[in-house]
């Protein structure tokens, strides 16, 4: 089925009912057409057509009207298949469109970018990018992840919210030695929790974040000690040793750790890409998991969501109501943060 064996086909189809529990819950698909859109991974790496098949399969038993496309794995600056774009241009407004993809959608052509064309069309998502990071055996734990309680969750992240917005200073540190400021003064916080019910608005799933852009170009410093995950070029890293940022003036300056070399090739690579190379290592945003049934397990798209967890993303955060655009966005995870708000600690 869809390129899946028998065995794996029939492990999807034992979790039906959490599949359709993010289209009630999280979307709440009433008649509108579905469009599915993934790829075929790539061996021991099938989660990205085993979601989209669970997906497919819980509408189907819902009677909606659904469609399932593939394409080819996109990496880089690729663009999306043609027949995929066609797709998406030939969508009725106000439809729902699920990412289950293995790195990327892909480039659209001259159209917005993704967030901006459901935004202008009304289409509302769910995506989960970069599965290749994960492997097959992962199923499972995607699954808990995605069955959780989710007004609960969404009780707990518009309340962490709340604070962040009223925050002048954010304060991060860990028993391991991240000592991190943020200027966030009059910055918007924005609460991953799964409510996807608003025409144009869609996000992550696994849900389960709070994440905020900092003032400008300029307003973090300090020391970040990434120990839970790393984002690199060619995908997220489980590290085993921590990984030292140090930051001054909102930029990476210096990196301290076995796998630091990771990161600055990746730093290397894109600015080799970049218009503007300098912003590729300012910091872009600060964000705290919340999802109870998320695990680290060196899946970025799962990473970040974990309760416990804290992540700065590096580079780009204009889509999100910052002031940095560059080519280059990746999430740092670690563990155990302790959260200061104007000096005042607060509890997740």
């Amino acid at each position: 089925m869809f390129g899946l064996t028998k065995d794996f086909a029939e492990k999807v189809e034992k979790y039906s009912s959490q599949f359709n529990r993010v289209l009630k819950s999280c979307l709440k698909v009433k008649n509108e057409d579905i469009l599915i859109i993934s790829d075929y991974g790539e061996k021991s790496k099938r989660l990205s057509v085993m979601l989209a098949y669970g997906y497919y399969l819980a509408a189907k038993k819902k009677d909606l009207d659904v469609s399932l496309l593939f394409q080819n794995v996109k990496k880089g600056f690729m663009h999306a298949d043609e027949h995929v774009v066609k797709a998406l241009e030939n969508l009725s407004p106000n439809s729902i469109i699920i990412l289950s993809v293995s790195n990327k959608l892909g480039r659209m052509g001259l159209t917005k970018s993704f967030r901006g064309f459901c935004r202008d069309n009304g289409h509302r998502f769910i995506s989960a990018t970069g599965l290749a990071d994960a492997r097959t055996s992962h199923f499972e734990l995607f699954m808990e992840a995605i069955n959780i309680n989710y007004s609960r969750m969404e009780k707990k992240g518009l309340i962490l919210k709340r604070k962040l917005d009223k925050a002048n200073t954010i304060r991060i540190k860990t028993d391991n030695g991240t000592d991190v400021t943020f200027n966030v003064m009059g910055m918007t916080a924005l609460a991953n929790v799964g409510n996807y019910k608003v025409q144009g608005s869609g996000g992550n799933m696994p849900a389960g974040e709070v994440y905020i852009p900092p003032k400008g170009y300029y307003g973090v410093e300090g020391v970040v000690v990434i120990d839970g995950s790393m984002k690199t070029n060619t995908g997220t890293v489980l590290l085993d040793e921590p990984v030292k940022l140090i930051i001054k003036e909102g930029k990476v300056v210096e990196l301290e750790g076995k796998q630091a070399s990771l990161l600055e090739e990746t730093f290397q690579k894109y600015e080799d890409r970049a218009k503007y190379p300098y912003r590729v290592r300012h910091i872009g945003e600060l964000g705290i998991g919340i999802n109870p049934g998320a695990l680290l397990i060196g899946s970025t798209i799962m990473d970040e969501k974990v309760l416990g967890t804290a992540h700065i993303g590096i580079g780009s955060n204009f889509w999100f109501g910052g002031e940095i655009k560059t080519v280059f966005h990746g999430d740092q995870i670690f563990k155990n943060p302790q959260i200061f708000i104007n000096g005042e600690r607060i509890s997740v």
